[in-house]
């Protein structure tokens, strides 16, 4: 978020212009990632469980995820508020192809109650998506478009990990060992 900074030689507290008009014209994405698990709660907090990984590991191809959670934070200028605004999120595959996981909306904002002229908005979207199926292994991209214009990418690498099967623990003929 830009807030206009005081200037060293004013008197304390006082405040200045912003650095350009840019910085507080334009929108930002200011988090996108993905989640095992994430939903938007009335209060406009976004719950998070499994964030920020980039590795997903599977025995075998083609693989499903049991979900996919995907997280966005969008600070929209004041000026852009009361207007229709869209966003779009897809799953890009290896060969950039486009897969048949994604999200779409058109929303508007207003400012709340307690916001300050001028002041920017924050624009939280959550969603969490079942049973994401991942054809093969490779580098796919979560893609964020906001109005059209393509904003952000959150990079995920698919690998085949064989798994392991752990015998456990098996207790000697006297029992388990212990004090």
């Amino acid at each position: 978020m830009t807030e206009p900074t005081a200037d060293p030689e004013s008197e304390p507290g006082a405040i200045v212009a912003p650095d350009s008009p840019a910085s507080i014209t334009r929108t930002s994405v200011l988090a996108f990632f993905a989640a095992d698990y994430v939903a938007m709660s009335p209060d406009g907090k976004m719950n998070v469980n499994g964030a920020f990984f980039s590795l997903l590991r599977f025995p075998a191809f083609p693989a499903t995820m049991p979900t996919l959670g995907i997280g966005v934070v969008i600070e929209m200028p004041f000026q852009d508020a009361m207007q229709d605004h869209s966003i779009r999120i897809v799953l890009r595959g290896p060969e950039h192809q486009e897969l048949p996981v994604g999200v779409q909306a058109t929303f508007r904002t207003a400012p709340g109650i307690e916001a300050q002229y001028g002041e920017p908005q924050l624009v939280p979207f959550g969603v969490t998506i079942p049973s994401v199926q991942i054809p093969t292994q490779g580098v796919y991209q979560l893609v964020l478009w906001f109005d059209n214009v393509e904003k952000a990418t959150y990079r995920l690498r698919a690998t085949q990990f064989p798994m392991t099967i752990s015998a456990g623990f098996a207790p000697g003929p006297q029992g388990p060992a212990g004090p």
